[in-house]
């Protein structure tokens, strides 16, 4: 019996050495292929005070002008409730100026964008704090010479999750007159969206979950160590972009008001190196032909749409059915944010791994 288990054992620890060592090479394979592909950076904002872009979109009303903002904390004496607007010119940053909101928090702002009426909303919906209720906020886009946002003219919209789970978020746009949310989750995420006519600004406004996407790649392991940190949507509202830390994926739909993530996808590698190129966020330009995206290393980065090969047909979907609003369960924030730091623990080995 004993030599019996322990060939059983041998045969264990050799099978799970075999999958690890092809794990190893899908996973090399993938970061060296993506380190020789990616684009490299065309300009930087980071001497200019944004210390970790991570929202970006590009202005409604002024082609090539750009407006981002840094990943913070509200630390009371210096917070940064402020939106950073730029101009390209070539490789050069030109007309730099910041414009502060009034009367807001940032807690954890992860992304900024645009809703039908052309006004700006911020995300203020990561997790840099223990936190349930999320919020965003939504003003006038500013004017050329305008330096502050007054309280007033500032809305904000409070949400959280159904049944209070907690997430980690990185992702927002606006489309179907609805305000849509991606989770920020290794190997994965989530859409949930909040539509207009639901909203009450007295009150927390509660998400409808859309639906969940796994990442696709060569391998399963470089996958986990993937997450979405950035989205936008074009300007007829049937393709969505999103970004994670070594890859675009563009989602095209058939029809409004229909999961994104049903859509054909198309892909586009990018350099993938987490210390240097940790991608934060994405916007479409060039009447969605293009795509500027910065890095919390403060790099502006331009692709090409061309660029992207398409890695799956559309899925069978169906037209959104406005649901009641759900009433909160019990917190579930501890146990995500143990699997969450898990994966990023995993990451960061994987990280160590790959020097």
């Amino acid at each position: 019996m004993k030599k019996i288990l322990g060939r059983g054992l041998i045969v264990f620890i050799s099978f799970v050495m075999a999958f690890s060592f092809l794990q190893y090479r899908g996973v090399r394979k993938e970061v060296l292929n993506n380190r020789e592909r990616g684009s490299d950076p065309i300009a930087s904002i980071f001497e200019y005070g944004i210390e970790s872009s991570s929202g970006v979109i590009e202005s409604p009303t002024t082609p090539n002008y750009y407006w981002t903002h840094d990943d913070s904390v509200d630390y009371g004496d210096s917070p940064k409730t402020y939106i950073f607007g730029f101009g390209l010119d070539g490789d050069k940053i030109v007309n730099p100026r910041k414009v502060i909101l009034e009367g807001v928090r940032n807690l954890d702002w992860e992304d900024i964008g645009r809703d039908k009426d052309n006004k700006i909303i911020v995300g203020d919906i990561g997790n840099n704090v223990n936190r349930k209720d999320y919020s965003i906020y939504r003003f006038e886009e500013p004017k050329e010479d305008q330096e502050r946002v007054k309280k007033e003219d500032i809305e904000e919209i409070v949400f959280r999750f159904p049944g209070e789970v907690e997430y980690n978020n990185e992702s927002l746009f606006y489309a179907d007159d609805s305000f849509y949310i991606m989770t920020k989750e290794y190997g994965k995420t989530k859409l949930f969206r909040l539509p207009e006519n639901k909203i009450d600004l007295r009150r927390t406004n509660i998400l409808e979950f859309v639906g969940e996407f796994e990442f696709v790649g060569d391998s399963k392991l470089a996958n986990i160590m993937d997450a979405a940190t950035g989205t936008d949507i074009s300007k007829d509202e049937m393709s969505m972009v999103m970004n994670t830390y070594k890859g675009i994926y563009l989602f095209k739909r058939m029809e409004k008001k229909t999961n994104f993530l049903d859509g054909e996808i198309y892909y586009l590698p990018l350099k993938w190196d987490f210390r240097k190129f940790q991608y934060e966020a994405i916007t479409f330009i060039d009447d969605d032909k293009g795509l500027i995206l910065t890095t919390e290393q403060g790099k502006v980065y331009r692709v090409s749409v061309e660029e992207f090969k398409k890695i799956r047909d559309s899925q069978p979907t169906e037209v959104f059915v406005e649901e009641k609003d759900e009433v909160g369960q019990d917190r579930q924030g501890m146990i995500y944010k143990v699997k969450h730091y898990i994966y990023l623990f995993q990451v960061m080995v994987m990280d160590i791994i790959f020097r």
